[in-house]
């Protein structure tokens, strides 16, 4: 089934905040990005970036992780919409 075209803009936007997030990472075959913002107990939100790799086993790990709160989320938001804009 071919994704629409909302999944594969919301795909590059999982993707691209993960070569942000994790400048090093190099993608594998079989990895993918998460992101993901919510909101603590408090009220405070905060964005996570993570990236899972499949394993032989048919199973997944996940091989990086950040989670993003105040000035930092804000600067990581920024940034990556307006990459995402230029």
């Amino acid at each position: 089934m071919a994704a629409s075209g909302e999944d594969r803009w919301l795909s590059a936007l999982r993707d691209h905040a993960a070569r942000l997030a994790f400048p090093d990472w190099t993608p594998q075959p079989g990895d993918w990005a998460h992101l993901y913002t919510g909101f603590d107990d408090d009220g405070v939100p905060y964005t996570e970036v993570a990236v899972y790799r499949c394993d032989p086993d048919g199973g997944h790990e996940r091989i990086r992780h950040t989670r993003y709160r105040s000035g930092a989320l804000t600067a990581f938001w920024a940034r990556l919409v307006n990459e995402i804009t230029e």
